[in-house]
C-alpha cells in the first residue's frame, strides 16, 4: 500500500475513534435514564467525558460535566426518625438529559430536579436509608445542589466522588 493511502487510512481511523469517544457512554448507561428499576439499584453505572468539581463539602456539590450518561450516587442519607430535608439546586443543561433523584428505603424514586431548574424542594423522610443520585443521558451542563443540615439526618458523601 502506498504511503499516501496508509496516511489517509490512519486519518480516517483516527477520525472514527474521535467520533466514537465523543458520543461516549455505553448503550446500557444511556438507557438507564428512563429505567427507574435500574436507577433504584444500589450500584452505579455511569461515564463522564469531562467532570470538573468546583466546590466540595459534605452537603454541597457544584460541578460542570460533559458526556455524562448513567446513574451516579452522590449521597447516602440516613434518617433516624420521621422528618424532612430540603434540597436547593441550580441546574443548567446545555445538551442531553439530566436529573437528580432521591431513592427511598422502598426503592421508590422521587425526582428532585429535571433539566434546567433553579428552585428548592422539601421532601418528607421516614426513618431509614436513602440514596441521592444524578442521572444523565449524553448530558452536558452545570449543577449546584445543597442539602440543608438536619440534625436527624446523617449525610454521607460517597468517597471518591465530588
Amino acid at each position: 500500500m502506498k504511503f499516501k493511502n496508509k496516511f489517509l487510512l490512519r486519518i480516517c481511523l483516527l477520525f472514527l475513534a474521535i467520533i466514537i469517544s465523543y458520543y461516549g457512554g455505553s448503550r446500557e448507561e444511556k438507557n438507564i435514564y428512563n429505567d427507574d428499576g435500574e436507577i433504584a439499584q444500589p450500584w452505579d453505572n455511569f461515564s463522564y467525558r469531562i467532570r470538573v468539581d468546583k466546590e466540595e463539602s459534605n452537603d454541597k456539590i457544584d460541578f460542570k460535566y460533559s458526556g455524562f450518561s448513567g446513574a451516579d450516587t452522590i449521597w447516602h442519607l440516613e434518617s433516624e426518625e420521621d422528618g424532612e430535608i430540603t434540597f436547593k439546586y441550580n441546574s443548567t443543561v446545555n445538551r442531553g438529559d439530566f436529573k437528580a433523584v432521591l431513592i427511598n428505603p422502598k426503592e421508590e424514586i422521587d425526582d428532585i430536579l429535571i433539566g434546567n431548574e433553579q428552585d428548592e424542594k422539601t421532601i418528607k423522610l421516614a426513618k431509614g436509608k436513602y440514596i441521592f443520585k444524578i442521572v444523565g443521558r449524553n448530558a452536558k451542563g452545570k449543577t449546584k445542589i445543597s442539602i440543608n443540615k438536619n440534625q436527624n439526618v446523617e449525610i454521607t458523601k460517597i468517597i471518591g466522588k465530588f
